[in-house]
């Protein structure tokens, strides 16, 4: 089997991978202050179904640390977790398969439903039927400051009384400043 190349050529896989791959020879890793770049290998299995990426100095190195996981992910008894979070993803406590195996916390704002489908700007969640009614964007209230907002028309009015008095009637006339 081959994996498609970031650049060049494809890779002869070096194992039989009944999946898509893909490598590199230079992938940036981008790890806050600690950036640098690495050869990889990524799988993407459908059984189970997760991404799984091995780096290393070369692409056959990179895809021996791939297989590694690979192997662990298939035959490891799978104890998941949420750590932390809501939506119903978990994580093996023993290896690094993670998916979504839990029901999500979450519930519609709605109908009550236990979902993780859609979430507004205001943090309400909505169920894939309800997201229909979602708002499509909640302009902050901030930006929204009726008391003290000038009518367009208003604003073009005092915008040309101003420079009137500014110029002394004339537009055109240059000021003379007094120092």
């Amino acid at each position: 089997m081959k994996a498609r190349m970031s650049f060049g050529p494809d890779y002869e896989c070096k194992y039989e991978w009944d999946c898509f791959c893909q490598a590199g020879k230079s992938g940036l890793v981008l790890a806050g202050k600690d950036t640098y770049t690495t050869a990889f290998f990524e799988a993407f299995p459908s059984k189970p179904n997760c991404f799984i990426r091995g780096e290393g100095g070369t692409v056959e190195e990179a895809e021996e640390q791939c297989w590694q996981k690979y192997q662990k992910i298939r035959t490891c008894n799978h104890e998941m977790e949420r750590r932390g979070r809501t939506d119903g993803y978990g994580y093996c406590k023993h290896c690094s398969y993670s998916a979504m195996v839990f029901e999500p916390l979450t519930k519609c704002c709605k109908c009550g439903k236990l979902t993780a489908y859609s979430k507004d700007t205001r943090g309400r969640f909505y169920c894939k039927t309800c997201r229909r009614v979602m708002p499509k964007a909640v302009t902050p209230r901030f930006y929204l400051d009726y008391k003290n907002r000038i009518p367009r028309r208003r604003k073009k009015m005092v915008k040309q009384g101003a420079s009137m008095k500014l110029y002394g009637g004339d537009r055109y006339r240059k000021v003379k400043m007094k120092i």
